[in-house]
């Protein structure tokens, strides 16, 4: 992130959750049209505060200006290639057989309500300055908060090239849902979601992969990607096979 202090961090992260008013929100404003750190900080998540103001956003259809950004961003839909050969060989597996990459919006699109969910979780975690509810790098002490705090069981993978951070609570299509939280190198930020086995949002997230690795961009641009017949998802501005990658370490 790239707040030009902590403190400033949550301020912004206040003003991205609605919650900055009057004089405060004037303040902030005023501060961003001077630090071109925090503007550039606040314009990552800028278009998804708005889309979030609005009555039931979660359910809401994505806002005609939203759709221009996003498609300006996005590529055509198109067969990604693997571009580098993976270490791990479920991931290379993964990879050698195709992803399918779709805008947004897209005719074979995810659930927009979903995405919306996704993004949003991600950006307002890591607009934090303790992104995670409970921090631990150590993968069993992670899965047993989860187990505790959200009423089932999850692996916590072991990413190459990643730090895990902790976990948080979320709610994706209205159930409370587990997310894992990394930073991969370079510092930039990865969320993994493994809702409850035949959630509607699990659900969702295997009707999206079908055969396939799939991946799309959101509507405030950040990629989600999910494994073939899979539940689990990864959201980040890192390249797809690094996000596969990720998710293939959830493979049995």
């Amino acid at each position: 992130m790239e707040a030009c202090s902590p403190q400033w961090q949550e301020r912004l992260s206040a003003w991205f959750d609605g919650e900055a008013r009057g004089q405060e929100r004037r303040a902030v404003e005023l501060h961003l049209s001077a630090c071109a750190g925090c503007a550039r900080e606040a314009a990552r998540y800028a278009s998804l505060r708005q889309a979030l103001r609005t009555e039931g956003a979660e359910e809401a259809r994505v806002p005609p200006a939203l759709v221009a950004r996003a498609t300006r961003l996005a590529p055509r839909a198109r067969r990604f290639s693997p571009r580098r050969r993976l270490v791990a060989g479920a991931a290379a597996a993964l990879m050698s057989v195709g992803v399918l990459w779709t805008s947004w919006p897209g005719g074979l699109g995810m659930n927009e309500a979903l995405a919306m969910d996704l993004e949003r979780h991600h950006l307002k975690a890591f607009s934090r300055v303790t992104p995670c509810e409970f921090e631990s790098s150590d993968p069993a002490e992670v899965k047993a908060w989860v187990a505790r705090e959200v009423g089932y069981a999850v692996e916590v993978p072991v990413v190459p090239g990643a730090t895990l951070l902790g976990a948080r609570r979320c709610r994706l299509h209205g159930k409370l849902s587990a997310s894992l939280l990394y930073r991969h190198e370079g510092g930039k930020a990865m969320t993994l979601f493994v809702p409850l086995p035949d959630s509607d949002a699990a659900r969702e997230a295997a009707r999206f992969a079908g055969d396939g690795p799939r991946c799309t961009q959101g509507p405030v641009g950040e990629r989600i990607c999910v494994a073939p017949h899979g539940s689990a998802l990864v959201v980040s501005e890192l390249e797809p096979e690094v996000l596969l990658a990720a998710l293939a370490r959830l493979a049995p």
